[in-house]
């Protein structure tokens, strides 16, 4: 199995396919890379990266007390081992903070930064809640309740649940609790003014307590683009990966067009 080994020495699981601009895949707490096995229908077009967090997963879970800052570098670490000099950083829910970290780090190395169900800070009592859920569960060493909750609300094929489930049941509580901890008091909205990137913000119609997060992206970042899946609530990447993978394909699409008029000047 293919692994890529973080600066302390923890092995982080990937999978890797396809080829063209490669785009990196960071997942929430518990399911690990598994939640995002809809997005492998891009390695079409893209070179699609998949990876667990350390602690989740099929990664080892290391001896250092997790952090946004920590993961962020990890994926550094991997993009080394693949010697891929520039990717563009997907996050879903709490994975979105690793994603805004890395790009805030290694602006040279983000092509683009997406968010799906994505937020500078907690501020909302909604998504605070379910942090300090998943904290609280952590701490009762009951990770398989939580797999087995997110197994269901996940899902798209009959067949995902079970999916979900097993891999997800693989993480380690003590990681589950400081990744959810961290996300918790994590906040880069006085640092959004350096993203220079392109930006997707990606939320479901229906979780309407998630979109104000949306606001402080628009006013501080310089190039950001927010789609709103119809019907879709914060599930979005596998409950609804049809409509999901579409954007993420025509934003990238769209960008590659922006690039191209200077890049035909450097040409000649």
């Amino acid at each position: 199995m293919p692994y890529a080994y973080t600066e302390d020495a923890t092995a982080l699981y990937y999978e890797i396919a396809g080829r063209g601009t490669p785009i990196v895949f960071i997942h929430p707490p518990v399911m690990g890379h598994m939640v995002f096995k809809h997005q492998k229908r891009l390695a079409g077009d893209f070179q699609t990266i998949l990876y667990d967090l350390r602690g989740h997963g099929l990664s080892s879970k290391g001896n250092t007390p997790l952090s946004i800052e920590l993961l962020a570098k990890d994926v550094k670490c991997l993009l080394d081992e693949l010697n891929i000099p520039k990717a563009v950083i997907c996050g879903f829910s709490n994975g979105g903070t690793i994603a805004q970290e890395f790009a805030l780090l290694y602006p040279e190395r983000t092509e683009a930064l997406i968010l799906s169900g994505g937020y500078s800070r907690v501020d909302s009592l909604n998504l605070k809640s379910m942090l300090r859920f998943g904290m609280a569960m952590s701490k009762l060493n009951k990770v398989s309740i939580l797999a087995k909750m997110q197994a269901k609300s996940h899902k798209y094929f009959k067949e995902d649940e079970a999916d979900f489930y097993q891999y997800g049941k693989l993480a380690d509580p003590q990681s589950v609790y400081e990744f959810c901890n961290a996300g918790i008091s994590y906040n880069s909205t006085h640092s959004l003014y350096r993203l220079k990137m392109p930006v997707l913000l990606v939320y479901g119609s229906q979780e309407k307590s998630m979109h104000h997060y949306r606001i402080p992206f628009q006013q501080h970042a310089s190039n950001v683009k927010v789609v709103y899946i119809k019907g879709a609530s914060h599930e979005v990447p596998p409950r609804h990966f049809p409509e999901f993978n579409g954007v993420v394909h025509q934003f990238l699409q769209s960008q590659k067009q922006k690039l191209t008029p200077s890049a035909k000047i450097q040409n000649k």
